[in-house]
């Protein structure tokens, strides 16, 4: 599932465990054929685990009720994938739990540019209310940091992880999320949790600034993705006047 949801969304998959289809994977796509063409153009002859995925649009795609398209992936057991080349370092042979680490392809770089499940504020103000609201929480966060009942009053969450889990448990009461998320299964399987759980909860989402913008508005040097207002106290104001820009005061 990750590596189909980058596609398009996903109505539903369905994998054989047994029988002559063992081994197939059936990935049902919302969006429509073209897309499910599209990921099985990008995922046939893809390895996984050293085994080549063979990928074709179903026969059946443009039956379905639901406007959706299916792909079946098929993995091909009968050629297995000769040993990879050793590695060197200079003279010396890397150990091959190291070269399999080097081996695996890396990200493409973040153009930086706002993604398309991301939507600005019209409003002009949003940028500097959302800095101030931001920057005067993450204050409150780090002076009650040696206070013994400190984490009862936790004001900010941060990361995919804690930012989901805070949500479940009805903690949080606003996202604000990076507009720029790297496009990888994984995280996108997560952002899109997120954001339902957030349509769940009826919580409001911002997407003002992109990861880098958003660790230095918590004084912090390193890149966000993700951060849960669990708690306003001290920023109120701020907080109310972005619901209000977003008409959910």
């Amino acid at each position: 599932k990750n590596l189909a949801i980058k596609y398009g969304r996903i109505r539903n998959v369905d994998a054989a465990v047994s029988g002559e289809h063992k081994g197939r994977v059936t990935v049902s796509y919302l969006d429509g054929l073209e897309v499910a063409r599209r990921a099985a153009q990008e995922l046939n002859g893809m390895l996984v685990g050293g085994i080549a995925i063979l990928a074709s649009v179903s026969s059946s795609a443009s039956e379905g009720g639901y406007g959706g398209a299916q792909i079946d992936e098929s993995v091909s057991k009968s050629s297995p994938q000769p040993p990879p080349a050793p590695m060197y370092s200079g003279d010396k042979l890397v150990p091959e739990q190291f070269a399999a680490c080097k081996r695996v392809p890396k990200l493409p770089p973040n153009p930086g540019v706002p993604r398309a499940y991301a939507t600005k504020l019209a409003d002009e103000r949003a940028l500097p209310t959302l800095l101030s609201m931001l920057s005067e929480l993450m204050r409150l966060q780090v002076r009650s940091k040696d206070d013994k009942n400190a984490r009862a009053r936790r004001r900010l969450v941060m990361g995919l992880r804690e930012v989901a889990r805070g949500i479940r448990a009805h903690k949080v009461k606003m996202v604000v999320m990076a507009n720029n998320l790297d496009e990888y299964g994984a995280i996108d399987s997560k952002l899109e949790e997120i954001l339902e759980l957030a349509r769940a909860e009826n919580l409001p989402v911002l997407f003002e600034l992109n990861k880098r913008k958003l660790g230095k508005s918590l004084g912090k040097s390193i890149k966000v993705s993700v951060v849960g207002v669990q708690n306003a106290d001290g920023a109120h104001e701020q907080f109310k006047k972005l619901k209000k820009m977003m008409g959910m005061a």
